[in-house]
């Protein structure tokens, strides 16, 4: 039988956070923002790296999960008994209990050994439950369509491309456009924080999704203390573009998420509303080490005065200008900080140790 597809890959991990978390996805294999959310929440409940996309520990943690889920373990134990491997396992027949164990695993590997073209893991995956699916002709919890064989057509491919082995296939898109962004600033003389949510359109389906940042850096300002704010509401245009001279043909998640530089300049007169202008490399790489071996030989500055040094390493880049208000401010600052989803804060204290340092 053919491997499963990256399509069937993604309707075994939105059938399993149906039945894990009460998700009401779709069994089919669209990735909308909704998808994304509960995979932050089940990694956030099992204590992994928060990235939205599915890596190995993420797909080892939700087989791991569905064998405790009674439901799921009941059909696969139904549907072993039905296709026979559950029946000839061990002096007797398994018991469709709802509980996982050694003769409940033993049938499954009897499963693999005579349906798969893989060593016999006992683990049940995107692929073992599509064979199960399609011997058996039920539907697992969490899953709404019963799958058939294909019927070979030499003119219309059935099979898109088959998954791999490893790595992991990652959930993403291509093709991404500014929308709009919100901020918090509080700058000081020599420094400053910033926090805020960059908004961004996937072009595949124009749906937005929301990015969070922080940052800690280094400034120049009059001002002592000073504090801005931007909101959606206020008027605001940018651009996302990849690096042409990292070298990548595509942008992706990978090249937007991650540590980053933040590089602005603001003027607010504490009367009218004011303005700033942002650029954002993204997903700087090895040159946040470099830029920051350099910002300690400078006495700080070295991550306003080297952005070149990051130029090699950065995968994409934001600019925006926009409307924003707060306390009397003028000046220009530079920061290193983390763009990705769910929580930043952790990244920003591993910062902020890093810096008191």
């Amino acid at each position: 039988m053919a491997k499963p597809t990256k399509s069937e890959y993604i309707r075994w991990v939105k059938g399993s956070l149906n039945r894990l978390l009460g998700a009401s996805l779709a069994d089919d294999a669209n990735i909308f923002p909704d998808y994304r959310s509960w995979l932050i929440t089940f990694q956030m409940k099992q204590k992994l790296a928060v990235h939205a996309k599915v890596d190995r520990p993420t797909q080892d943690a939700l087989i791991k999960a569905n064998r405790k889920h009674a439901g799921y373990v009941r059909w696969i134990q139904n549907a072993l008994l039905i296709s026979g491997e559950g029946i000839t396992a061990g002096a007797k027949p398994i018991v469709a209990d709802g509980s996982w164990g050694p003769k409940t695993e033993a049938a499954v590997k009897a499963f693999q050994n005579k349906h798969e073209n893989v060593k016999a893991d006992g683990w049940v995956g995107a692929n073992t439950e599509r064979l199960l699916m399609l011997r058996t002709g039920t539907v697992p919890p969490g899953r709404t369509k019963k799958l058939t064989e294909p019927k070979w057509d030499p003119i219309v491919p059935i099979w898109d491309i088959p998954v791999p082995d490893e790595p992991i296939p990652e959930l993403i898109e291509f093709g991404y456009r500014f929308k709009t962004s919100e901020s918090v600033s509080i700058s000081l003389s020599k420094g400053g924080l910033t926090g805020g949510v960059l908004h961004l359109e996937e072009t595949s389906n124009r749906t937005v999704m929301k990015l969070n940042y922080a940052a800690i850096g280094v400034g120049l300002s009059p001002i002592p203390a000073a504090a801005e704010r931007s909101t959606t509401d206020m008027p605001s245009m940018g651009t996302i573009i990849r690096n042409r001279l990292y070298g990548r043909d595509a942008l992706t998640l990978n090249d937007i998420t991650g540590f980053c530089l933040i590089y602005q300049g603001v003027f607010v007169s504490g009367v009218n509303p004011g303005g700033y202008g942002t650029i954002m490399l993204l997903s700087v790489g090895a040159g946040l080490v470099y830029a920051y071996g350099v910002t300690v030989l400078t006495g700080g500055y070295g991550v306003v005065a080297v952005p070149a040094i990051v130029a090699s390493s950065c995968h994409s880049m934001v600019g925006m200008i926009g409307i924003n208000n707060g306390s009397p401010n003028v000046g220009i600052s530079g920061a290193i900080g983390y763009l990705g989803f769910g929580d930043v804060r952790e990244k920003i204290d591993k910062l902020k140790g890093l810096v008191d340092a």
